[in-house]
């Protein structure tokens, strides 16, 4: 293959790349209305008010919060035993 040839070659694979990316951007982005659609049907569905879903949210976020508390915790406790451990040796 020549070098002209395999530039051309190479800019068709960069217009295709471009392509594809715009079409991920714009798959991506309907795939998150479609997401937002469902939990819009389900909520409506189900009835459940703006108040609760702030409620049902600060739940959340406080278990997450809760669980890394936890998580942490548990890495300290490990970390002392390992040190406690080594002193011991």
């Amino acid at each position: 293959m020549t070098r002209e040839r395999i530039e051309k070659e190479l800019s068709k694979v960069r217009e295709q790349l471009a392509k594809l990316r715009d079409k991920q951007k714009d798959l991506e982005s309907q795939l998150q209305m479609a997401e937002d659609a469902e939990k819009m049907r389900f909520i409506e569905k189900n009835k459940i008010s703006l108040e609760r879903l702030i409620l049902l949210n600060k739940v959340s976020e406080e278990e997450i919060a809760g669980l890394l508390r936890k998580k942490e915790q548990e890495e300290k406790q490990k970390k002392q035993t390992e040190r406690e451990a080594e002193g011991h040796e």
